[in-house]
């Protein structure tokens, strides 16, 4: 009987230390993740249609002349912060910034990308998704973190902006507002999402205040990270 008791015993000892290395090795991999490897997997897409060994000419040298486009890139694996620049080196004045950064969840990462679309007469919010990275696995958010958050970016994107809105307000002029400098900052550091509208300097100064202001509570919203439930509030 007491054999019995030792040997079982001695079993779920060795069982719970398989787990328990199980669990190592699984944090270790998870640990070991950085922005750039990130930078490696989102889909070409939601980066200009950035080709991987482009991508890697990028991490290298922090720079790339594809035809008349330039980008820069600056890559911060200590805050988990990326930010890639698209210009055009002639005949065109547009550019496009794209920011990834991610936060660590129970046995997965949460990866954002924002993306914005500029020339000389403003600026507006191009994109942005939410994906979640798991065993490996790159899956695209549907729904979740942000309130208003859908991967339709058209949709989100009006929901979003109605949460600025005062009351009664017309779809035509969400409409406008969105496309008013109303943009998603990434933290460079820190875990918040900072979301507002800028002012257009090819405009008017009080542009902005004179024709739009009246339809909003605030111009700006920080979007804080709640860690215990998981979302920004």
């Amino acid at each position: 009987m007491n054999v019995y008791k030792n040997e079982r015993t001695k079993n779920l000892i060795m069982k719970k230390t398989s787990i328990f290395i199980i669990l190592f090795i699984s944090i270790q991999y998870l640990s070991a993740q950085n922005i750039a490897d990130f930078f490696f997997i989102i889909p070409a897409e939601y980066l200009d249609d950035l080709s991987y060994i482009e991508r890697k000419h990028l991490v290298s040298n922090g720079s790339l002349s594809n035809d008349d486009m330039y980008y820069s890139l600056n890559v911060d694996n200590k805050n988990g912060y990326l930010r890639l620049e698209q210009s055009y080196t002639e005949g065109q004045s547009g550019y496009q910034i794209f920011e990834i950064t991610y936060w660590n969840i129970k046995n997965k990462k949460l990866i954002a990308i924002s993306s914005i679309a500029g020339s000389n007469g403003g600026f507006s919010q191009n994109n942005f998704k939410f994906f979640e990275y798991r065993n490996k696995i790159l899956t695209e958010v549907k729904t979740g973190y942000l309130k208003s958050y859908t991967n339709n970016f058209d949709v989100f994107m009006n929901n979003l902006v109605g949460e600025f809105c005062k009351t009664s307000v017309s779809q035509s002029t969400k409409e406008e507002l969105v496309t008013s400098q109303f943009i998603i900052e990434l933290p460079k550091t820190g875990k918040n999402i900072n979301i507002s509208f800028k002012d257009n300097y090819m405009s008017a100064p009080d542009y902005f205040e004179k024709n739009y202001s009246k339809f909003i509570k605030f111009k700006e919203k920080i979007y804080v990270w709640n860690i215990t439930k998981e979302k920004f509030e």
